[in-house]
């Protein structure tokens, strides 16, 4: 079958492509990633445990548009301990030699932002195969 082809090899590439195509095309990749990033900050917050609300009082979708047609968005957290929270610590001791032990890992945030990256990707390139283009190999 001879046509149009549009070879993705990873993130960059598919950003690269996606801004190249005509600014409808763009404008819908626009609204897939915003509600992408929307839903995984939804998921996040929906995960966190309540204990303070300081993890969910924190979580942040940073939007960055050069132009109304494109954007690029960001979910992050600015807790202080949200690093500490996911990826969890060794054994802790105090100077005086009390342990406190060690905090496992919550786990929430990576998995649920690799989900719908995941999810996102699939949605553009199926928006990019409508458009008339064959995407062959895999991105991110």
């Amino acid at each position: 079958m001879a046509g149009t082809q549009l070879r993705i090899d990873g993130l960059a590439d598919l950003r690269q492509a996606l801004l190249a195509l005509p600014s409808e095309l763009v404008r819908e990749s626009s609204v897939i990633v915003h509600a992408q990033a929307e839903a995984a900050a939804r998921e996040i917050a929906g995960a966190y445990p309540v204990h303070t609300g300081n993890l969910r009082d924190h979580l942040r979708v940073d939007v960055r548009s050069e132009t109304t047609e494109s954007a690029s968005v960001t979910v992050r957290n600015t807790a202080k301990h949200a690093w500490i929270f996911e990826r969890g610590t060794g054994p802790r001791r105090w100077a005086n030699g009390k342990s406190t032990g060690r905090m496992p890992a919550g786990r929430v945030f990576i998995p649920i932002a690799m989900q719908r990256r995941r999810i996102m990707l699939a949605a553009l390139i199926d928006l990019v195969e409508r458009s008339g283009l064959h995407v062959s190999g895999a991105a991110g």
